[in-house]
């Protein structure tokens, strides 16, 4: 103590570094840390793996942040919708971010083997004719279900049967950073079924299906890095 009774300067000095190195060194692995990212006007922002920015078209509305953890990996999925005043939904925009914690050995090992090309770089592409119901059913708790629960408790409601065109790429040099976009159309918006395309099938509709979906969502989003 000081001779007025106060705490001696350097001590004060001495116990804030140690509860500094202390805090940090207790802290959460270093992807944990990482600066959050965010929407505004309608624009998906990463500071960081990757260092992004998606402008979502303004017919979307975002509807918010939906985090999950997939084994050792955590992320967030952030929704964007176009929907009926009844909160019916006929399109939606996704764009997930995740990444392995730092204690994990496991990385992103796909490789892109159908690629398109989003602002600076490569994503592996597919579109497909999904049941997100038997999706939900197979992975409980999963990114899927997370996303109805969601939905649900804001209001809104998904249709089972989809067309789902998606994007996707290891997002740093490790391969422990991860980004995916996905569009989702209703199939009764084209006046199908999925019994009306049996698994295997390769037919014109079905393909005239697929491109349509898909130009639709090239034309919902942009991506700067």
């Amino acid at each position: 103590m000081s001779k007025r009774g106060m705490p001696d300067p350097r001590t004060t000095i001495y116990l804030s570094c140690f509860l500094a190195l202390t805090l940090s060194a207790a802290g959460e692995p270093p992807q944990n840390r990482e600066r959050p990212s965010y929407v505004e006007n309608n624009t998906f922002v990463s500071p960081e793996n990757p260092k992004i920015r998606v402008k979502v078209d303004p017919k979307f509305e975002y509807i918010g942040k939906v985090p999950f953890t997939i084994g050792d990996a955590r992320g967030n999925r952030y929704l964007f919708v176009q929907a009926t005043l009844a909160k019916h939904i006929d399109k939606m925009f996704v764009v997930q971010q995740e990444a392995f914690l730092a204690s994990s050995i496991d990385t992103y090992k796909y490789r892109i083997t159908t690629p398109a090309k989003l602002g600076s770089f490569e994503y592996q592409h597919s579109v497909i004719l999904d049941d997100n119901d038997a999706v939900i059913r197979e992975e409980p708790g999963k990114e899927a279900d997370l996303t109805r629960r969601f939905l649900t408790v804001h209001g809104y409601v998904l249709e089972p049967e989809v067309i789902m065109s998606r994007f996707a790429r290891p997002a740093d040099a490790q391969r422990k950073h991860e980004i995916i976009f996905f569009c989702f159309e209703n199939l009764s918006s084209y006046g199908h079924k999925l019994v009306d395309f049996p698994e295997g099938s390769d037919n014109p509709e079905k393909q005239r299906i697929k491109k349509k979906v898909d130009e639709d969502c090239r034309n919902t989003f942009h991506v700067d890095d």
